[in-house]
C-alpha cells in the first residue's frame, strides 16, 4: 500500500482498492498465460462492470492480498470473483466480482472468447467446464 492511496479519512480510498483488483487481474491473465504482459494491443478485453462490498477499512501499514479467481465464461465474457484480505486471511476487507468483455481493439467492438483462451483458462482453473 502506497501513502497516496489514503483518502481524507486515512484509510485506504476505494479506487485505490479496486486498482489492487486490477493489478491481481493483470497478473491473472499472465500466470493463466492469456496475456504476455508487455503489448496492450492484445489484451483483448475491456470491463463491463465492478462490483465491490466494501466490509471493513483498511489502514497505513496494513498488508493487504488479492485473491482472484475466474468463476464463469460466457460467449463473449469473464466474471472474475475477488477478496481482498489482510496478509493471514483472517480480515476480509472487501469482496466482488469483475465482469470483463473479449474485445477486438482494433475493430472497436467486443467478440467471442477464444477457444485458445478457453482451453488455458480452463487449465488454470481447472474447470472443465469452461471449454462447453
Amino acid at each position: 500500500m502506497r501513502y497516496a492511496d489514503l483518502d481524507t479519512h486515512r484509510h485506504v480510498n476505494n479506487i485505490s482498492l479496486l486498482e489492487y483488483v486490477e493489478t491481481a487481474r493483470t497478473a491473472y491473465y499472465q500466470a493463466a498465460g492469456i496475456w504476455d504482459g508487455v503489448t496492450v494491443e492484445n489484451m483483448g478485453m475491456v470491463v463491463a462492470s465492478v462490483k465491490c462490498d466494501y466490509l471493513e477499512s483498511i489502514c497505513f501499514g496494513q498488508s493487504v492480498r488479492v485473491g482472484l479467481s475466474l468463476n464463469y465464461i460466457g460467449t463473449k465474457s469473464l466474471r472474475f470473483r475477488f477478496q481482498v484480505e489482510d496478509e493471514l486471511g483472517e480480515q476480509v476487507f472487501a469482496r466482488g466480482e469483475v465482469v470483463m468483455v473479449s474485445y477486438d481493439h482494433f475493430e472497436g467492438h467486443s467478440r467471442p472468447v477464444s477457444a485458445e483462451w478457453r482451453q488455458k483458462l480452463a487449465a488454470f482453473e481447472n474447470r472443465e467446464d469452461f471449454l462447453a
